[in-house]
């Protein structure tokens, strides 16, 4: 982490950070990918960043200390950086043997410069995604967290303003009818 603001993050990745599938989070999984989410340490548990922008900034050559190669031109070496939107904290309990995470919309602490970026484990993953209280209507799963069911609060979702845009032929009305039909088999069911 090389920048911190109460509404992004931003940090160079490892020289030998993965570039398009990392293998060390339990399960391959597409990395850097717009979206994501990724860890960040932190005092109280794991800052929670979605990826905002992928860049690559043209630095140095990295020197390493062993080898001396007088031959070498310094030419720019691509540097990977990535934003995050800091969404809310990751906190780790321990019941019965057993670990589970419980993920808070907002953060009371940020990450100091340094801090390093962790890739979220599966379990993490779907302690994000599956967060929230009354989500009674699944409406879909989410690639980016290993399927993990994607539910609603019809209250909140229908006692709001909401908007459905898209392109001509994208599928708005079709989204917002299985909305709806998704809503009332849920109530049937709940009513059962």
């Amino acid at each position: 982490v090389d920048f911190v603001s109460p509404n992004e993050i931003r940090a160079l990745l490892d020289i030998d950070s993965p570039d398009s599938v990392a293998l060390n989070a339990g399960t391959p999984r597409n990395f850097p990918r717009v979206n994501s989410y990724v860890l960040v340490s932190c005092d109280n548990g794991y800052l929670v960043g979605q990826i905002e922008w992928l860049a690559v900034e043209h630095s140095p050559y990295p020197k390493q200390r062993d080898i001396q190669d007088f031959g070498l031109v310094n030419l720019p070496f691509p540097r990977k950086k990535i934003s995050l939107n800091p969404v809310g904290n990751l906190k780790r309990f321990s019941k019965d043997g057993t670990d589970y995470f419980i993920f808070q919309r907002g953060s009371e602490s940020f990450p100091s410069i340094g801090s390093a970026i962790l890739l979220p484990t599966d379990l993490q993953l779907r302690s994000i995604v599956e967060s929230g209280n009354n989500r009674r209507v699944i409406i879909g799963q989410s690639p980016l967290a290993n399927n993990a069911n994607v539910a609603v609060d019809p209250d909140r979702l229908f006692g709001r303003h909401i908007a459905v845009l898209g392109n001509t032929g994208s599928g708005k009305s079709c989204s917002v009818a299985g909305l709806i039909q998704w809503s009332l088999e849920a109530a049937m069911e709940s009513e059962i």
